[in-house]
């Protein structure tokens, strides 16, 4: 069995965020709220869709985004990245590297890869430039073909994944030893 690291997966979800925010404020949708120490900073907000809500959460426990206070005006959860990737793709996530926290962090890749899969086709265009080395060819949960597009077993991912998953009675990241 190979899976790809908790910090690999945190890595593409933190790329992720950063994609949607850079979308938001193109459109002109980006929100900026005042952090605990009263600085504004650009918030990401996954909308209550959970293919952002659960690659978010999941960045939260890591401690790779950190929420905002909603206000009257912006409601919902708001988060903002505590660490660019350059500093996630060196950060030190070893506390967090156990199979049941892979568990979490691939089923929340599942969300945000499902909407747009079409026969498990993972868009590499839409993907982070590590994802290929860091995540597809360290997980046997994706098939690197001949011609270079990468697939995602759902078989493999239910298999492995969801096994797992359906006796987790805690679905959320936790340092080793803690719950």
């Amino acid at each position: 069995m190979r899976n790809a690291s908790v910090a690999a997966l945190a890595y593409e979800f933190l790329f992720e965020v950063h994609r949607k925010m850079d979308l938001d404020r193109k459109r002109g949708n980006i929100k900026s709220l005042r952090d605990e120490n009263g600085a504004l900073r650009e918030a990401f907000h996954h909308e209550f869709s959970s293919n952002w809500e659960w690659p978010g959460s999941v960045l939260e426990q890591l401690g790779v985004l950190r929420i905002l206070q909603p206000t009257r005006d912006l409601w919902g959860p708001n988060f903002y990245p505590v660490m660019t990737l350059d500093e996630c793709s060196v950060a030190d996530f070893s506390k967090f590297e156990t199979f049941d926290n892979y568990c979490v962090a691939m089923s929340s890749f599942e969300m945000l890869h499902s909407p747009s899969e079409f026969r498990g086709e993972v868009h590499l265009h839409s993907r982070s430039p590590h994802f290929l080395d860091a995540v597809a060819s360290q997980d046997d949960i994706f098939r690197i073909q001949d011609d270079g597009q990468v697939r995602f077993d759902q078989q493999r991912f239910n298999e492995k994944v969801m096994t797992r998953w359906e006796d987790l009675e805690v679905r959320r990241i936790h340092p080793k030893g803690g719950t």
